[in-house]
C-alpha cells in the first residue's frame, strides 16, 4: 500500500489530484506531506495558481518565510494587481521584521481593493505597531466587516463619534486579553456622558464593577437599560481620537478588589507563570499556526521553575503542573479573583494571553514571552518594551526555541530580579 503523498508523486502531472491531496493532508495536520505533494505538483505545472497559493500558505505556516515570499512573488507575476497577494506578502514581511516593505504591500492591497477588510485590518495592525495611532485606529474599524466579529445588539443606534451620547452602552468583543487591553479607554468617557454601561463576559463583570465612571456592568443575557447609543469597546480609541499619549498614562487603570484570595507569605519573591492560551480552531492556516506557536510547553520552562530562590505560581486553568508550581486555578473563580492574586505577585511571566494583559493593566512587573515569528501590534514596542504597558519587558524565542528563552530568563532572574 502506498501513502497519499507517494500516490501524488506518481500522478504529479494531474494538478487537480495534487491540489486535492495537498488540501486533505493539510486539513489532517500532515503539513510536511502536504508540502511534498504540492511541490511535486508545481514541478509538473508551475503555472497552476491554486497549487502555488496553497504551497505558499503551507510554507508560511511553517515559518519558511523566504520560500513563501518567493512563491507569492511568483504569483504576483502570474496575477498582477491581486490585492490578496499583496496583503499576504505584507503579512510575511511584517512577521519577518521588515515593516517598511510590508507597509508598501498593505497600502498597495488597499489601493487595489479599498473594500477588502482583511487588507485594511492588516494595514491597521502595522500602523499601530509603528505608532501611527490615529490612522491605525481609523483603519482598525474595518475589523467590523470581518466575519465572526461581534457587534452591538441589533436595533441599537451606533455612536459614530463626536459628542458622546448621554447614555452609552459599550460592548465587548474578541478575547479576554483584548477586553483588558482596551478597558483603559472607558474612564475617558467620564464626564462626557451621563451614564456609561459596559457589557462584558460574565467572568469579568465583578472586575469592572469598580472601574471609574461606569453606571453599571452587564453580562450576557442581562436586561439592557434605556440607552441612547452603543459602541464596540475596541472602537473607543478611534471615536475618542486617542493617541500614544493616552496609552500608558493611565496605568494602573483596573482597581484591585478589596476582598479576594491571598497568596501564602514567603520571604522569596513570588512569580506567576502562564504558558498556554486558547486553542485555535478557526481561520486561515497561518493564523492558526501563529496562535499555536504562542503557547509554550510547561516542560520547556523548567530552567525557570526549578530555581529554588523564587516561589512559583501557575495562573493556568485546566492544566497539569509540576510539583514546584503551585496551582492557583482553584482560587480563580473569575477575573476579580485573578486580579487580587496577580496584584500580590512580584513578577508575572506570561505568553501573550489574558494574564499578561491583567498584570500590565494592574501595573505589576511583567515579562512577556513571544513565540517564534509572533508579530502583534500589542507587543511591537521598540527596545523590548510595550507602549501599552510601561512595566512590561518583551522576550522573543529565537532559533533555540522556548528552552533557550527560559534559560536566558532564568539567568536574568539570578542577576537582576524584576529589573
Amino acid at each position: 500500500m502506498i501513502t497519499l503523498a507517494e500516490g501524488a508523486q506518481y500522478h504529479a502531472g494531474d494538478p487537480a489530484l495534487a491540489l486535492a491531496l495537498g488540501q486533505l493532508l493539510s486539513d489532517l495536520g500532515r503539513h510536511e506531506a502536504a508540502r511534498q505533494v504540492l511541490a511535486a505538483g508545481l514541478r509538473a505545472r508551475p503555472d497552476h495558481l491554486e497549487l502555488r497559493g496553497l504551497y505558499a500558505a503551507e510554507l508560511a505556516a511553517a515559518l519558511e518565510t523566504g520560500a513563501a515570499l518567493s512563491q507569492l512573488r511568483s504569483l504576483l507575476v502570474l496575477l498582477p494587481g491581486q490585492p490578496l497577494i499583496h496583503a499576504n506578502i505584507g503579512v510575511l514581511l511584517q512577521t519577518g521584521g521588515r515593516p517598511a516593505e510590508a507597509l508598501y504591500h498593505y497600502r498597495r492591497a488597499v489601493a487595489l481593493d479599498p473594500a477588502n477588510p482583511v487588507a485594511r485590518v492588516n494595514l491597521a495592525t502595522l500602523l499601530l505597531t509603528l505608532g501611527h495611532y490615529e490612522e491605525g485606529f481609523a483603519e482598525y474599524e474595518h475589523r467590523l466587516a470581518l466575519p465572526g466579529v461581534r457587534h452591538p445588539p441589533a436595533g441599537l443606534p451606533r455612536w459614530q463619534g463626536g459628542p458622546v451620547p448621554p447614555r452609552l452602552l459599550v460592548t465587548s468583543e474578541q478575547g479576554f486579553g483584548d477586553i483588558l487591553q482596551f478597558a483603559r479607554f472607558l474612564p475617558l468617557l467620564t464626564g462626557r456622558a451621563r451614564e456609561v454601561w459596559l457589557e462584558c463576559p460574565v467572568e469579568m463583570k465583578r472586575l469592572f464593577t469598580d472601574l471609574p465612571g461606569l453606571a453599571g456592568v452587564l453580562g450576557p443575557g442581562d436586561e439592557i437599560p434605556k440607552i441612547d447609543a452603543a459602541a464596540p469597546l475596541l472602537s473607543l480609541p478611534h471615536l475618542l481620537k486617542s493617541g500614544a499619549d493616552l496609552l500608558a498614562d493611565s496605568i494602573p487603570y483596573i482597581r484591585v478588589p478589596a476582598e479576594g484570595p491571598a497568596l501564602p507569605p514567603d520571604r522569596r519573591p513570588r512569580i506567576g507563570l502562564a504558558w498556554s492560551g486558547r486553542k485555535a480552531t478557526e481561520g486561515e492556516l497561518f493564523i492558526r499556526k501563529s496562535l499555536e506557536r504562542r503557547n509554550c510547553p510547561i516542560e520547556d520552562l523548567a530552567p525557570l521553575w526549578e530555581l529554588d530562590d523564587f516561589r512559583w505560581f501557575g495562573l493556568q486553568l485546566d492544566a497539569a503542573m509540576p510539583d514546584r508550581i503551585e496551582d492557583l486555578s482553584p482560587l480563580m473563580g473569575d477575573f476579580a479573583d485573578s486580579a487580587v492574586l496577580v496584584s500580590q505577585l512580584d513578577l508575572m511571566i506570561s505568553i501573550d494571553s489574558a494574564p499578561a494583559h491583567l498584570a500590565g493593566a494592574l501595573g505589576v512587573p511583567l515579562w512577556v514571552m513571544l513565540g517564534p515569528g509572533q508579530a502583534d501590534y500589542r507587543w511591537g514596542g521598540i527596545g523590548g518594551g510595550s507602549p501599552w504597558y510601561p512595566k512590561a519587558r518583551l522576550f522573543r524565542a529565537g532559533t533555540g526555541g522556548w528552552p533557550a528563552l527560559a534559560t536566558k530568563l532564568a539567568a536574568m532572574l539570578k542577576e537582576e530580579p524584576f529589573a
